[in-house]
């Protein structure tokens, strides 16, 4: 009886609640204020003034079939589908870079072959036989001087008759020349204000239930009554200003 008699008078441990949710953020919205502030103002910094713009270059392969009256139409088209996975691969190649960056003066003396390969991109659609090639550098004027050189070094090599590279000869056509881009492709400047206001929004309600998750104190009459399973009686006022509206 007496063990039965303690589990009910025993306090039931309840869940926050939205409303109490809410009351912890408007009592600590200074704080959710000045760190989403100060996120987003670091963010601005970051994007307009810190971070260096990047340009995009982009052109564009015509695989060919050449028809003949061996082979029908379809195989034809399926082998040229087969050569754009090839030539996506054989474009990134060293042998193809290390002329690009042979024939290109502007590029700097130090610029790797890594570096390169990472600033390019190249991409196709199974429903057309044109091969992407996007090419991605801080200036430019060189990101369309890569781009142009890129695709002339490849079909250059492609064709040559010394090479062997007889899947790839006389296959490859440029369709679309890179120009000089106008505007930055990266960084995305509304998007990066966008993303540091919420971080900092985030930041902040994590900072406030990190800090009411340490507090031990009771912050309500209502509060103490529920936990301790109690009747307060009376209460002293703990804050100055409800002392001043006792007083």
């Amino acid at each position: 009886m007496d063990e039965l008699k303690q589990q009910q008078e025993a306090p039931i441990e309840e869940g926050i609640t939205l409303s109490e949710l809410l009351k912890i953020v408007w009592n600590n919205i200074t704080i959710v204020f000045l760190v989403t502030f100060w996120v987003t103002v670091l963010g601005v910094v970051y994007t307009f003034y810190l971070v260096d713009p990047e340009y995009t270059a982009e052109t564009s392969i015509m695989v060919q079939v050449d028809l003949s009256d061996n082979t029908s139409q379809s195989t034809e088209i399926d082998i040229a589908n087969k050569l754009i996975a090839t030539y996506k691969e054989f474009v990134v190649s060293d042998k193809v870079l290390n002329t690009v960056i042979s024939d290109i003066v502007a590029l700097p003396d130090d610029y790797s072959l890594s570096a390169l390969k990472n600033s390019i991109t190249v991409t196709s659609s199974t429903s057309v036989l044109i091969i992407y090639i996007k090419v991605v550098n801080d200036n430019p004027a060189l990101a369309e001087e890569i781009a142009n050189q890129l695709v002339e070094n490849s079909i250059l090599i492609a064709d040559d008759q010394e090479n062997g590279y007889v899947l790839l000869r006389d296959k490859l056509v440029l369709l679309d020349e890179a120009t000089e881009p106008t505007a930055p492709s990266a960084p995305n400047k509304l998007l990066n204000v966008v993303i540091s206001f919420l971080i900092g929004a985030i930041l902040s309600l994590g900072i406030i239930f990190v800090k009411e998750l340490f507090n031990n104190k009771f912050q309500s009459v209502g509060e103490m009554e529920r936990y301790l399973n109690i009747n307060v009686i009376a209460a002293v006022p703990g804050v100055i200003k409800e002392r001043k509206l006792v007083d």
